[in-house]
């Protein structure tokens, strides 16, 4: 018989808590970097009707 692995430590539920803040305070900066960057353009509108167009194939009559 194989020996038994040794019992991992539980990850405090505190710890995941700081992992997510510290992720959603990095992303926030990113996102408000890509915001002020002078190569950063505002997204035009999408034209959900003439997609909906194109999107159709087959008429019924």
């Amino acid at each position: 018989m194989g020996k038994r692995p040794t019992p991992k430590k539980r990850k405090p539920k505190s710890d995941g808590r700081t992992q997510h803040s510290i992720f959603q305070l990095k992303e926030v900066r990113r996102l408000r970097n890509l915001q002020n960057s002078p190569y950063a353009v505002r997204a035009g509108s999408k034209n959900k009707a003439e997609k909906a167009l194109k999107g159709i194939t087959r008429i019924k009559a």
